[in-house]
């Protein structure tokens, strides 16, 4: 009997001792979060704009305007952020630092929650906008099927954080060991949910089906209006990207079908390689969206493939002053891509 309350008095023990040290950890976790937003404290749009997307389109377009219409959904559209940090305004401005009269304009019709069937309407707006080319964007979860037309993000995420109410979050409130376990067993659970989610987006036939037929239908308009078309496809956000990333069939899957159907396809998962999520995450650990940073840097990538690789840039808009740095006002080095004999490397 002695030696039984000898070991329930030691579990007691072993478990406030566990409490203790979990709130400890709790505490210094908690004084480590940011206590700041680096989100805008207000949205802006300019006033004659019929959206949210971009700045008012011209109709019709001046003569002397190249305009690229980019398609995607939000990972076009970058909700939290202002839509002049959005990747097709980032090119734009890229597109326009010539002393020349022609102009470029990227106009995003990017739509939060857009699948590719939905943007098969988008592109024929575009088209009617007298898009000179039309750039894709594809994120996985583009063969989502949705009886409905999307606005915008739904608010609730099914992969987010433990909410818990009543009688249970009172209890683990209390009980922070308790708490600790069922956090981690709902994350470890989320993240699986979250990759099997994606993937039975490209193992089950309804909805590759669905993709396939909407990605060969919206070819086939941009082709019919003589729209030269091209596409991005964009890793997603919600884990690391590393050797372990989970989604690369899906990548290749959608890379061989574009292939197949002769689009120019670029894939921007080697570009944020080994970037920690919390750089590229519009929100880090609550929205997974890529931020102005992400943005800025597909921004670039896509100019360079788009001059470089599809010469689909008119000569008069592409950058004519290059610099591998920026330190004082004038006279830097001039920027000398790999291979070319100058000391001064990319």
């Amino acid at each position: 009997m002695k030696s039984l309350i000898a070991l329930l008095f030691g579990v007691i023990l072993s478990l406030i001792a566990v409490e203790g040290a979990v709130r400890i950890i709790e505490h210094k976790s908690k004084s480590s979060e940011p206590s700041w937003s680096d989100r805008p404290r207000y949205y802006i749009r300019p006033e004659l704009s019929e959206t949210m997307q971009d700045y008012p389109i011209t109709r019709p377009k001046p003569s002397n305007v190249f305009r690229l219409a980019v398609i995607g959904d939000s990972y076009t559209f970058a909700p939290y952020m202002q839509f002049t940090d959005a990747f097709p305004k980032i090119l734009e401005r890229m597109l326009n630092l010539n002393g020349t009269t022609e102009r470029g304009q990227v106009i995003n019709y990017g739509v939060p929650a857009y699948s590719t069937n939905h943007e098969i309407a988008t592109v024929d707006r575009a088209i009617r906008d007298e898009a000179d080319a039309i750039l894709l964007q594809i994120t996985l979860n583009d063969p989502e099927i949705k009886p409905y037309r999307p606005k915008g993000i739904t608010v609730f995420d099914s992969f987010g954080k433990l909410k818990l109410s009543g009688w249970k979050a009172s209890l683990l409130n209390r009980w922070r060991t308790a708490h600790f376990v069922v956090t981690r067993l709902h994350n470890e659970k989320t993240r699986r949910d979250y990759i099997s989610y994606f993937q039975n987006l490209f193992d089950t036939p309804k909805n590759w089906n669905h993709f396939e037929t909407s990605l060969r239908t919206l070819v086939a308009t941009a082709r019919k209006a003589n729209k030269p078309i091209y596409a991005a496809i964009f890793p997603l956000f919600g884990v690391p990207l590393n050797e372990a990333y989970p989604f690369f069939p899906c990548h290749q899957k959608v890379a061989a079908l574009l292939a197949e159907l002769s689009v120019p396809t670029t894939d921007l998962f080697s570009l944020y390689r080994g970037i920690p999520l919390e750089r590229i995450q519009v929100i880090p650990g609550i929205d997974r969206h890529p931020n102005e940073i992400a943005h800025r840097m597909a921004a670039e990538h896509l100019y360079d493939w788009l001059v470089d690789e599809q010469r689909a840039i008119p000569e008069s808009l592409q950058i004519k002053m290059k610099f591998t740095d920026r330190t004082r006002i004038v006279d830097e080095p001039p920027y000398q891509k790999k291979g070319q004999e100058s000391k001064v490397t990319e």
